[in-house]
């Protein structure tokens, strides 16, 4: 089931160059697509122009499809592109949109049609049609929505690589992005569902976060520092002992590396996300931190030649230094061989940063147990509710009951009834109210069953919860 399987042997070979633009509706829908699937795809979103109005049938050569992907050309080829086409067109795109309504789910099916040769020798093109449905995920974008270049995922080896690449895009200024676990999941494709005997079922193809770390989290940062115009590095966030939350934290990809060379090399797009990086404020953050040492000049240099996050940590280490009296004889020098070292790390720094993630875990915490108390008094609420409803219905059915009910529960000694109030009193109180609707539970235990089952269990689920916490 590896995404490697069938896969044509990678060539070095100079990609065609076109933005992709998606709505982050889209950006943010589950779906799973396998590597050639997703191939096809991204080849469609590039052939679609910035002005088209409506979609158009895409003619796929087989070519460009090597070409773009830097793949070895092979007999099989085609039947991989068809293939990939064909399952394609069976896949569906499910969408949540807010809307004044609520919370909606919308689904539709990404491809309306496709054509291709019966004869795989043949085989030099495919032709494919979005569904309609797609339009306003895909055209005519005036506001929110997402654009890079087709190159950064042309290379990505993994589909979960290339989902995660566009999720982080779409917060690339914002610098950090933070998702539930299993959202996560569900948006990337690690969780799908499958049909088994007839009814879909939810399938987690990594219930351990470990292996989900490992085979997706893990893969993907390595993956986009590779290969991508960004990169990230991640925190899992706890409740109790599970992994509930990601976050992530998003950087420029300046010193992407370039593969067989020590140098680091840069391409014009490249420069100038370092400009918009200088422009954006990263050199006049920095610099005055160490002006009495390292030049304007050369400080600029040091920002295009090297990531952003060594020079900060290099920063960080020597002005802790310093500030514990320690003696440094050249400190740009120093601080310039600090800046060099790849897997510099910060004990001091460290420390702080873990207090500071110790403290807002904490917070986070006690907010979750905030919320959890708060739900489960509206769950009681609720429950209280639907009883007082069936009661009052079964009142109506037998009018002389609710009297009844009334003198029995005076007898009991934990209704504690006042005798010194009306019964409209007595009634309102908390106490005499939940043992007057117990009475009428034990007479009709068949009438509340169908609402113990549906608030019991979500009652429990909430204790479970807060008793972890």
């Amino acid at each position: 089931m590896s995404e490697e399987k069938n896969k044509p042997v990678p060539i070095e070979q100079k990609p065609v160059v076109r933005l992709i633009r998606k709505a982050n509706d889209l950006v943010e829908a589950r779906y799973k697509f396998d590597i050639w699937e997703t191939r096809v795809f991204t080849k469609m979103l590039t052939l679609i122009k910035r002005d088209d109005e409506d979609f158009k049938e895409y003619r796929i050569y087989l070519k460009d499809i090597i070409n773009d992907f830097g793949l070895q050309t092979d007999k099989a080829a085609y039947q991989w592109l068809k293939t990939g086409a064909l399952k394609l067109g069976e896949k569906t795109v499910k969408i949540l949109r807010d809307t004044d309504e609520g919370l909606k789910e919308f689904r539709t099916k990404i491809v309306a049609g496709t054509e291709s040769f019966v004869n795989d020798e043949d085989g030099k093109y495919i032709d494919v049609s979005f569904h309609p449905r797609m339009k306003p995920y895909l055209l005519a974008l005036k506001s929110r929505f997402t654009v890079y270049d087709a190159r950064n995922i042309l290379k990505l080896p993994s589909t979960y690589s290339i989902r995660i690449y566009e999720l982080l895009k779409q917060y690339e200024k914002i610098g950090k992005r933070k998702f539930d676990l299993q959202e996560l999941k569900e948006i990337v494709g690690a969780i799908e569902y499958v049909e088994v005997k007839g009814k879909k079922v939810e399938k987690d193809n990594y219930p351990l976060y470990g292996n989900f770390r490992q085979k997706v989290l893990l893969k993907a940062e390595k993956d986009l520092e590779n290969y991508t115009d960004i990169r990230f590095e991640f925190e899992a966030i706890k409740r109790g002992r599970k992994v509930k939350e990601i976050m992530f934290y998003i950087f420029p990809n300046i010193a992407k590396k370039q593969e067989g060379k020590k140098q680091k090399n840069y391409s014009k797009e490249e420069n100038l996300t370092k400009k918009e990086l200088l422009q954006n404020g990263s050199l006049e953050e920095l610099h005055p931190l160490v002006e009495d040492w390292v030049d304007r000049k050369l400080f600029e240099k040091w920002l295009v030649d090297y990531p952003e996050n060594q020079i900060r940590t290099a920063i960080s280490y020597t002005l802790n230094r310093l500030k514990k009296g320690e003696k440094i004889d050249n400190i740009g020098g120093y601080m310039f061989a600090l800046v060099k070292q790849t897997n510099l790390f910060d004990p001091i720094a460290s420390k702080a940063e873990e207090q500071k993630k110790r403290k807002a875990a904490k917070k986070a915490q006690e907010s979750h147990k905030a919320e959890l108390k708060n739900q489960l008094k509206d769950l009681h609420q609720e429950l209280v509710n639907k009883e007082s409803a069936i009661i009052q219905a079964i009142f109506l059915e037998q009018p002389e009951l609710e009297a009844e009910v009334f003198e029995s529960t005076k007898t009991n000694r934990f209704s504690q009834y006042d005798a010194n109030k009306t019964d409209e009193e007595n009634l309102a109180d908390v106490m005499f109210a939940g043992a007057f609707r117990n009475t009428v539970r034990k007479q009709f235990p068949n009438r509340f069953a169908a609402i113990d089952s549906q608030y019991q269990k979500k009652i429990q689920l909430v204790k479970q919860q807060l008793q972890i916490l």
